[in-house]
């Protein structure tokens, strides 16, 4: 993908969790230290790599909306990101575990 459209993309994406966070009113929850988990469902069995499947945006989206404070290390403790299959039901699943102290 060209820059130009992968910037077009990102910002989507960021966007639509911007939305999605306030449309839930958990705009500026303010998570300090979590750990996060992406599950990528997909309708077929065949060959993905996971770190393609947009976590960067995604988090941008959180740390923009204030759900988290921010996406570095010392916020973000571990980043977990799987692959599954889901013939009828393909999603991303975001999973956030809150580390308590």
């Amino acid at each position: 993908m060209k820059r130009p459209q992968m910037n077009n993309l990102k910002q989507k994406w960021k966007d639509f969790i911007v939305w999605f966070i306030e449309e839930n009113g958990l705009t500026n929850y303010k998570i300090e230290k979590c750990e996060i988990t992406f599950i990528s469902y997909f309708n077929t069995r065949s060959r993905k790599d996971c770190d393609n499947y947009c976590p960067k945006f995604l988090l941008d989206g959180l740390v923009c909306s204030g759900f988290i404070v921010d996406d570095d290390s010392l916020h973000v403790c571990s980043l977990t990101l799987k692959c599954e299959y889901d013939k009828n039901n393909p999603r991303t699943e975001i999973i956030i575990n809150i580390i308590e102290g």
